[in-house]
Order: structure tokens, then sequence, then C-alpha cells
């Protein structure tokens, strides 16, 4: 009997030892599990930003190349048009030399043939038209040229330090990329903070701002609002993009970084633009912050640490 005993708890012993050791191989082998599958997910995240810097990088090739070529045209352009300008100066200045002239003697046939030709040509009205369609094209020109600064500011290749650079420049060169969308599309409402210089690769945050706003301005209906402010408190930079459109669903707020998920219909959207933006910004030391209520519209915030 008591050898019984000892077989039957030695058995009991044994099998407890052995579903012990089962539980901790199964522990441990799920651990391996968790650690490839996440090992998977970063690979497949890296590799996702790796294609998506390729693409950028042949984009700021082809941005600068044709910022480069426009930009000749337009220099000769704004150069001839200033001459002619000075020359129509010229001109208005000897129409009214003339006139003085013409008025000395008011009642002679000649006098009185060249004020009918002035007349009919409407020299007077010419003259001056001139001179505003002159303004308005030559500030035409400057817009252009500052567009093309903005490009190539955005394609620039960013070197391996970060530079000194100011935020409220940054948006204001994505908005001038963006403005022949906006101007048809949304009412754009800016407010620029003051805001301290800080550390950064200018063409990256110009990415993220482009982003936020052209997803601001693919949300709301025809003449929809997009508000933007900047300001800095806390120790913070806060760059918040607002739209009227139908919002975001709570399902789908914690997705919105993960890659190539989007909500746009197939063939209108990657899915890259925001996993892309929240990896720039927190290379930068920030992070993006998402607020939303279905048909109120969305708010997207980039926090950036403030110069110590």
């Amino acid at each position: 009997m008591v050898d019984f005993e000892k077989a039957y708890f030695r058995e009991k012993e044994l099998r407890k030892r052995a579903e012990q050791l089962l539980e901790d191989k199964s522990r441990e082998l799920y651990s391996s599990f968790y650690d490839l599958q996440q090992a998977h997910h970063d690979l497949k995240q890296q590799q996702n930003q790796l294609v998506s810097s390729e693409r950028m990088a042949s984009l700021g090739v082809m941005a600068a190349g044709i910022a480069h070529e426009i930009n000749n045209p337009i220099g000769f352009v704004s150069s001839n048009l200033n001459t002619i300008k000075e020359a129509f100066n010229d001109i208005q200045d000897f129409i009214e030399v003339l006139e003085q002239q013409l008025d000395v003697n008011p009642n002679d046939a000649v006098v009185h043939k060249i004020r009918e030709s002035l007349d009919k040509f409407d020299i007077a009205y010419l003259l001056e038209d001139f001179g505003e369609l002159s303004k308005e094209t030559l500030e035409g020109l400057d817009r252009v040229k500052q567009i093309i600064a903005d490009l190539k500011s955005f394609a620039r290749e960013d070197s391996g330090d970060m530079q000194e650079l100011d935020v409220n420049d940054c948006l204001r060169g994505a908005l001038n990329i963006l403005n022949n969308q906006l101007k048809y599309h949304a009412v754009v409402d800016v407010s620029y903070g003051e805001l301290p210089t800080i550390k950064g690769f200018y063409g990256k945050l110009s990415q993220v701002f482009i982003n936020l706003i052209a997803n601001a301005n693919q949300a709301v209906e025809d003449q929809g609002s997009i508000k933007i402010e900047t300001c800095c408190k806390d120790n913070s930079l806060y760059i918040s993009v607002e739209d009227d459109g139908p919002g975001i669903s709570s399902d789908h707020i914690d997705q919105l970084f993960t890659p190539f998920f989007t909500t746009k219909p197939v063939g209108e959207g990657t899915g890259l633009g925001l996993s892309i933006s929240q990896g720039v910004v927190e290379e930068h030391g920030g992070s993006i912050e998402v607020s939303s209520t279905p048909g109120e519209g969305a708010c997207f915030t980039v926090v950036l640490p403030a110069p110590q």
C-alpha cells in the first residue's frame, strides 16, 4: 500500500512538472511568435517608408528640374515687360509734352488733326490701361517666381543635419504650392502666431503641411471652410489644420496613421500620406494629434518641441 501511494504521488509530481514544462514552452513559443510578428510589422513599415521615400525623391528631382526650366523664361519675360513698361512711360511723357505744345495753337489745322488722332485711337486710355495691365502682369510673374522658389525649397534634398527654419515660412510655402487647388474649392483662413525658429528639415515639414492641407481640401464640400493656425505655448509649437468636412468615425481614427490605410475611393489615395507625415514629425521630436466629431469636421495638429 505504501509503494502504491509513493508511485501515485511520484506520477502526480511528474505530471505536474510536465504540465509546467509544457506551459513554459507554450509561453516561450508565444513570446517568440509575438516578437517575430512585431519584427515583420516593423520590416513592412520600413519597406513602405523606403518605397515612399524613393517616390518622393524622384518627385523632388522632377520638381527641381521643372522649376529650373520655368525660371529661365519667367526671368526674361519679366525683364522684357519691365523694359516695355519703361518705354510706355516715355511715350506717356511724350504725349503730355505734345499736348502742352498743341495748346499753344489750338486752332491750327495740323493741331486739330493730331488731336483727332489722339481721340480716335484713345491714346490716353491705352496708356493708362497698359499701366494697370503691366502692374498686374508683373505681380503675376512675381507670384510664379515665388511658387517656383517654394517648389525648389520643397524639392531640395535635406542634408543630414537639421537647419534653422521658420515654421510659418514653411507653412506659407505649402499654401503657396496648393493655392491653385484651394482657391477654387475652399475658403482658407490662416492665422500665423509668433513662433521661434527651430532646427528641422524644410522639405520634409513642407511635405507634412501639404499632406494635411490637401487632405482637408479633399474633405470639404465646395466653398468649405479650412482654418489653419500656428501658435507657441507650453514650450511647444502648434500647427493646426481644421476643416468642416464630414469628420472621421471613431473606428477609423486609430488606423489613420497605418500605412496604406485610406478612407478614399480606390485610385484616389495611397494611404501613405499620414503615415509618412507621422514619421517626419516624430523625426523632429513631435507628434500629430487628431480630434474629430462625425458630421462636424476634423482637426489635425502638429506639435513640435520649442527650442529650450
